[in-house]
């Protein structure tokens, strides 16, 4: 069964048991209106009743007379008419067209109330039937000769249930409910159609995604929560889209990166092979070539993996307190023959620092990544800078500069893909990945890296790591 089948079903069945649940109020509100009717009714035709009452009591008229007026009255409506005496016993009964029915059982207290204001309510036969009635005092009317002298007028006709009201009125109620059915379906239609018409594009579009079309996008609109559907779709689409030319571009830069090293060690190998290399120092050079391919291709696949891990949260940081200024002179003194052979002032100024939370290792490896690169890209004659400040209490912000040739603008965005490298100088030299697994490394310690370059005027790298207010450490040997 589709969506939308099961929309528009479930909204008939609301409808129905909206509209079942009106009938049964309605059953319910046209009994209290059915019984003040009633009594408003039997009010109604006392008052004639009790003229001609009045005229017996002053002699005017007769008994019989009056009786038959009386008679025709309740042949007319359907009323019953009795007149009881003190004691609530009947003393005449008029019931219509010659039927029979039973006269209420009226309490005294029912009876005194009568003489202040008429008397209403139901009663219930020995037959079961529900009466309503009104009892009005005659009390003064007559002499009291004996005790069967009249007291009360009593008026009383068969209750109509709510049921047989409504099936009198079947016809109209029908169309109206006819009426309201077909409108509250053609609603629910429409509604059902602003739900699936949307869900069915985004099926269709992930139908289409899964066939290997990427370059799909729904359009927002309708309802704010369709229109949310479609935007998280969207983003959703984009980023398997980017996801998929991340991994086209992962798979064409790896066997890019391989080729090179494979084609080396294919070759030297074949010419060990077939004797090319006759001479042993020919096949000692050929043997140290393979290795250094081998052990390039090795750091290759390490970083790969140690990249991967690192996006997909395999590998767990140690949480343990790291003196940065401490952390940082460190990585100061490895760089500090090097730079000298190169020629490169290497330069380390801080101020007071709070300690980190982390894995003390890994953060070495970021700065480690950050002076190396550094040093590669900085000419003879120039300067390499790490600087560390707290910007706020909370914050520890690490700098590392050098006054290299700099970054072109439209390759700056491109610094922490993997793979890529900055090649001043015309060789190619690391594996392209460092900075990637840098910046993996300062997220996962809650930070990030941030760079800054301008052609000519050298590049800046930004290390903001969360400061720990714990003390620093004893220093490291």
């Amino acid at each position: 069964m589709s969506l939308r089948t099961r929309l528009i079903l479930s909204y008939a069945l609301i409808i129905v048991l909206c509209l079942s649940i009106a009938a049964a109020s309605l059953l319910v509100l046209f009994q209290n209106y059915r019984d003040k009717l009633a009594m408003a009714r039997l009010t109604d035709m006392a008052l004639p009743i009790s003229v001609q009452v009045r005229a017996l009591a002053r002699g005017q008229v007769s008994l019989n007379e009056i009786w038959e007026r009386v008679q025709e009255q309740s042949d007319a409506t359907g009323t019953a008419i009795f007149v009881l005496d003190r004691e609530g016993d009947v003393v005449k009964q008029a019931s219509p067209k010659g039927k029979y029915w039973e006269a209420p059982k009226l309490t005294s207290k029912v009876l005194a109330q009568s003489k202040q204001r008429p008397a209403r309510g139901t009663y219930i036969t020995s037959k079961g039937e529900t009466f309503i009635y009104a009892a009005f005092s005659l009390t003064g009317l007559f002499k009291p000769l004996n005790p069967n002298s009249p007291e009360t007028l009593v008026l009383a006709m068969p209750r109509q249930n709510a049921l047989g009201f409504l099936l009198a009125y079947a016809r109209p109620f029908l169309w109206a409910g006819l009426i309201a059915l077909v409108v509250s379906v053609v609603i629910a239609f429409v509604l059902a159609r602003s739900v699936y018409v949307p869900v069915r594009r985004i099926s269709e579009a992930a139908d289409r995604i899964a066939q290997g079309n990427y370059d799909q996008e729904v359009p927002i609109k309708g309802d704010k929560e369709v229109k949310g559907l479609a935007l998280s779709f969207n983003q959703m689409a984009r980023q398997v889209k980017q996801s998929q030319q991340t991994l086209r571009d992962f798979v064409a830069n790896v066997s890019h990166e391989l080729r090179s090293p494979l084609t080396s060690i294919k070759g030297f190998a074949q010419a060990i092979t077939d004797g090319t290399t006759k001479d042993k120092q020919s096949q000692i050079k050929a043997a140290s070539i393979i290795e250094d391919e081998s052990k390039r291709m090795m750091r290759l696949v390490d970083d790969l993996l140690e990249l991967s891990k690192l996006e997909s949260g395999q590998i767990t940081m140690a949480r343990e307190t790291v003196d940065i200024k401490e952390l940082l002179e460190h990585c100061r003194d490895i760089f500090a023959m090097r730079s000298e052979e190169k020629g490169v002032k290497l330069t380390l100024e801080m101020q007071p620092l709070s300690a980190a939370s982390g894995d003390i290792d890994r953060l070495e490896q970021v700065f480690n990544n950050l002076i190396d690169n550094a040093l590669k890209h900085t000419p003879r004659g120039g300067k390499v800078s790490i600087t560390a400040h707290q910007p706020a209490t909370s914050l520890t912000e690490v700098t590392v500069s050098d006054t290299g040739p700099g970054i072109p603008p439209e390759e700056l965005r491109h610094v922490f893909e993997r793979f890529y490298r900055v090649n001043n100088s015309g060789t190619k030299t690391g594996t392209g990945l460092g900075l990637a697994i840098a910046k993996e490394i300062a997220k996962a310690h809650g930070g990030n890296i941030a760079v800054f370059s301008k052609l000519n005027d050298g590049t800046r790298f930004v290390v903001t790591l969360p400061a720990s207010p714990t003390v620093p450490p004893p220093s490291r040997n």
